[in-house]
């Protein structure tokens, strides 16, 4: 394998695994409602710095397939992750130990919680993929911002959808949760639209412009 590959081989894995630590905390801080403004879930944050923003950036340096397969990955482990808590509570205390209340109170994470991050993520990243790519064939790959937003505001509000009508489906509070975390999402995400530019830009210098976007497009496309 050349050092080139070696490389890339490197950046990638340090993507994905951005996108797995925000699918793991967005797993264990999913219930925790925060108030800056509006309500909105606290994974709102986790989930618009390090899942949506990466994603967009390896579907724009790969190509949609490493995307889906960083999405499935991302999935897996958050699965797994989730498994591993859920043993660990049930597993036997001594007696000595007198935390397990306060440990399951903290780290417990219900089967709605799961079963809604599983499927508003997957649900709304696959749509995020497609339209994102759908666009950047449109313009030609020029416009980053316009597809890396479009798609990220789209795929950000089916997830807020699912997971607050799953998860908070009881509460009275519900629809201003929703709107609490699609407002916020849309605004940090827009805020993220720099940090994409710069992994894109830093990524293919780092890689001397070999990558699945500046292989088929021109540099100056990519900074349009």
């Amino acid at each position: 394998m050349s050092n080139l590959q070696h490389k890339e081989t490197r950046v990638y894995t340090l993507l994905t695994t951005l996108v797995i630590c925000g699918l793991a905390g967005s797993l264990i801080t999913g219930t925790k409602v925060v108030h800056f403004g509006v309500n909105f879930p606290f994974s709102n944050i986790i989930f618009s710095i390090f899942t949506y923003p990466i994603v967009d950036c390896i579907c724009e340096l790969w190509g949609k397939q490493t995307a889906r397969q960083t999405l499935w990955l991302a999935l897996f482990s958050q699965l797994l992750i989730a498994s591993l808590i859920q043993l660990s509570i049930a597993a036997p205390a001594p007696a000595f130990w007198h935390l397990q209340e306060a440990y399951q109170t903290v780290l417990s994470v219900s089967g709605k919680v799961i079963i809604a991050s599983l499927i508003a993520f997957s649900i709304s990243q696959l749509i995020d993929i497609v339209i994102y790519q759908r666009i950047k064939e449109l313009t030609q790959g020029k416009w980053l911002w316009l597809r890396s937003n479009f798609a990220t505001f789209l795929g950000q509000a089916i997830d807020s959808l699912i997971f607050v009508m799953i998860v908070f489906y009881d509460s009275e509070q519900k629809f201003t949760i929703l709107f609490g975390s699609i407002t916020v999402k849309i605004l940090l995400s827009f805020l993220m639209t720099p940090i994409v530019y710069l992994i894109v830009i830093t990524v293919n210098n780092y890689l001397h412009a070999n990558t699945h976007a500046f292989k088929n497009e021109t540099s100056v496309a990519y900074i349009s």
